[in-house]
């Protein structure tokens, strides 16, 4: 059997194991651009996990039910990219089979591994094949196949690993992408290496060392900052077991949101798990005796964790009213920045393709505006689930508009209507963002024999993939304008990175503009790292 200390040291080992890995995993891109970051944000989305299962053990906890809630909550807070989403999702599988139990057997630690893959399946909503759910969900077929007949838990973790490998080595053959780089799947990678990390201690009873400096500054930097924010004096989480389907969850948030703040309510089948500061816990407790029974109530007082000058602070932002909108963008450079806040942006939030950030941290940057709405502009596909993520965690009116590039986002902010409805602005700031097409430059940090691409050459990339190559930044970008410029092309804008020149970019502009008379060409500072030239097309 497996015991709550049990799985705790095994997440420990599995983190440690994906963080020493993270950079086999970053290095595994489609194509050879320097933006490797699948070993980041796994890494980084399961040092919360880490750190949960460090604090279980020294609490002496061993009700694995417990360890593993708060394991999966905790790297559901710092899951960073789709591929630290979806492992969040994973584990959050598993908690949601083991609720309650004391320890587990064969034949239901069997069933853990299919719960983790419906429901990390559930959180998306286009699921590709090819990909780390792929490997979950076939690798869990297999492990209830082994145990139809009860088999012990290091069997079971075995045949996890074995089957894991076999699923991820078939990857490309779903996915033509990856075989045509010659990869396997990062982020199905990443999840054998997990599940590596568990058999390790299973096999070994110890846990694996961890290499290097831990990839968690960030989060417990994030848990800092979060603290430092807190408003309320009470700290107070507990599970509801709910009575009946008929319970009336949003009308409990709406309730709680009037008395606190950083409010954190997940609706898990027949449990709701809690989490809010105020300085009521009493009439928090009270309402959700309505729902049902509560189990694991933990009432902190936060005052004693801070200043006297910074609470007082934070009670006066605290009384200030909620705003009737605001809208919360991920930026990947200064200039990007500088044109958001011109934009009206109110929360900006540091981050792009190499530092996606977390659900935690874009559920900060929404709590941080005070508003009733907030749009959320992620400006790049690997944050969108996070952001959704964030959305489900909070209780103001969010929208998630699913940008794919700060072009994207700035289209968007462009057609914000602060007279419209909030849901007709969603619709309106997501179409413009659809209208943009959207270019890279930037140099591969490998060859790639498929696209010709030499290790150390400019590259420029669109929707299609590797559009040109060369040794000149320039001549590369003015093709990759040419590829997007079409018949009823009317705007192009040109954001300059960090390692370009001004002048540069104004010559670029100057060659677009000779050859496309008809079009109006724009040069911004967007001050963006490992890209050369961000171009997008209107």
């Amino acid at each position: 059997m497996i015991t709550g200390e049990q799985y705790a040291k095994m997440i420990i080992s599995a983190a440690n194991n994906l963080n020493n890995n993270k950079e086999l995993l970053n290095e595994m891109n489609v194509f050879p651009v320097p933006d490797g970051d699948t070993g980041k944000n796994m890494s980084m989305s399961i040092a919360g996990a880490k750190t949960a299962a460090e604090d279980a053990l020294k609490g002496g906890e061993t009700n694995i039910g417990t360890v593993a809630e708060k394991v999966a909550m905790e790297t559901l807070r710092g899951a960073r990219g789709n591929s630290g989403v979806i492992l969040s999702q994973l584990l959050r599988g598993m908690a949601k089979e083991i609720k309650g139990k004391k320890y587990v057997t064969g034949t239901l630690f069997a069933r853990c591994f299919s719960a983790a893959s419906v429901t990390a399946y559930s959180a998306v909503m286009k699921p590709t094949e090819g990909t780390i759910l792929t490997v979950a969900r076939e690798s869990a077929e297999a492990i209830v196949k082994f145990a139809t007949t009860d088999k012990e838990c290091i069997a079971i973790m075995r045949e996890a690993v074995r089957a894991a490998n076999i699923s991820l080595e078939h990857t490309p053959e779903l996915l033509p992408k990856l075989k045509q780089a010659g990869v396997v799947d990062a982020g199905g990678k990443g999840w054998v290496i997990v599940l590596e990390g568990m058999l390790y201690f299973l096999e070994k009873g110890k846990v694996i060392e961890l290499y290097e400096g831990p990839a968690k500054e960030k989060a417990q930097s994030n848990l800092v900052n979060e603290m430092e924010e807190i408003t309320f004096t009470y700290c107070t989480e507990f599970l509801v077991d709910k009575k009946s389907p008929e319970v009336n969850v949003e009308q409990f948030k709406k309730t709680i949101s009037k008395i606190g703040d950083c409010m954190v309510v997940i609706e898990d089948f027949d449990v709701v798990k809690v989490h809010v500061h105020t300085d009521n816990p009493g009439i928090i407790i009270q309402n959700a005796l309505k729902m049902g029974s509560l189990n694991d109530i933990k009432i902190d007082n936060m005052r004693y964790q801070h200043s006297e000058k910074i609470i007082k602070a934070q009670e006066q932002t605290a009384r200030e009213p909620k705003k009737e909108y605001a809208i919360v963008s991920v930026s990947a450079g200064e200039g990007y920045s500088a044109i958001m806040s011109q934009l009206g942006v109110d929360g900006i939030i540091e981050g792009g393709q190499t530092m996606n950030p977390s659900a935690g941290d874009i559920l900060e940057a929404i709590n941080k505006v005070n508003a009733k709405t907030v749009y959320v502009l992620p400006n790049n596909k690997n944050i969108i689930m996070a952001a959704e993520a964030a959305k489900d965690m909070s209780d103001a009116n969010v929208f998630v508009i699913q940008t794919k590039s700060v072009p994207e986002g700035i289209a968007a902010l462009i057609a914000f209507d602060e007279e419209s409805k909030a849901e007709d602005n969603a619709e309106t700031m997501a179409q413009a963002a659809k209208a943009v097409s959207t270019g890279l430059v930037t140099y591969a940090v490998r060859d790639s024999l498929n696209d010709g691409v030499k290790k150390d050459d400019i590259i420029g990339l669109s929707k299609n993939g590797i559009v040109e190559s060369g040794k000149n930044i320039n001549e590369v970008a003015f093709e990759v304008c040419r590829n997007l410029i079409g018949d009823e092309s009317a705007l192009v804008t040109i954001y300059y990175g960090a390692e370009v020149k001004e002048n540069d970019a104004k010559k670029l502009a100057e060659k677009v503009e000779k050859e496309y008379k008809e079009v109006e060409v724009s040069v911004q500072n967007g001050g963006q790292p490992i890209y050369y030239y961000n171009i997008a097309v209107e």
